[in-house]
């Protein structure tokens, strides 16, 4: 699929290593602003500095998406206008319950986010992810194992206009950690939890690709 180039140019340092971290585990490309002509033709141009938005303004091959606050969405609409998107079709989120929780974020096929989570705030954590990732439908799926219940329940007090459903666990956690054990997987989704170590990853990744039942 053809990709407009992603062009940052970020002044505020701290918010710089939070996109190039972003960008580097999620494997988009992109390049960092120097000045206005080597921006590559039909570009993405994130930037947060007014000085650039003056300098690049006159690049009218160029979409420009400027955001001083530092904004995740901001940074998210700037990917999604890469793909010619304004809004990913589904946003799916699986979380594997337990002690210490374990949630994945798929857009449209793609893993966007995931690691573990403290179990006091996984409703910041996923309302944080649904408020800021757009996208035209919703959906929260939740392991039945331990803690599920209890995490359906508090983000069910704290999320509106989201489907949230429970998920049989029933072998979505690996086997083993041999790469055969995860080959019905989408190769695109699995590539990027690799090594092939982390069984709660893989088991956030199986429960948010299966159907579930919705809680009302």
């Amino acid at each position: 699929m053809y990709k407009r180039p992603l062009v940052i140019g970020i002044y505020e340092p701290k918010w710089f290593m939070i996109v190039k971290s972003i960008l580097d585990t999620r494997r988009i490309d992109y390049s960092i602003y120097e000045d206005k002509d080597t921006i590559p033709y039909y570009s993405v141009f994130y930037t947060d500095y007014p000085g650039f938005v003056e300098e690049a303004v006159s690049r009218n091959d160029v979409l420009i998406i400027y955001d001083p606050r530092d904004t995740r969405i901001g940074l998210e609409i700037s990917i999604l206008a890469t793909m010619f998107k304004e809004k990913y079709n589904t946003l799916t989120i699986g979380i594997d319950p337990g002690s210490k929780p374990y949630y994945l974020v798929i857009g449209d096929g793609e893993v966007i986010e995931h690691g573990y989570v403290e179990l006091e705030k996984i409703c910041e954590k996923i309302n944080y992810l649904l408020n800021n990732i757009p996208s035209r439908e919703k959906i929260v799926r939740v392991g039945s194992g331990l803690n599920g219940f209890d995490i359906i329940y508090m983000l069910k007090k704290t999320i509106s206009d989201v489907k949230i459903e429970v998920v049989d666990e029933h072998e979505t956690t690996p086997r083993s950690r041999l790469v055969n054990d995860i080959n019905y997987l989408d190769k695109r989704l699995v590539s990027i939890l690799k090594p092939y170590r982390n069984k709660d990853a893989y088991a956030a990744l199986r429960i948010a690709l299966r159907k579930g039942i919705e809680v009302e």
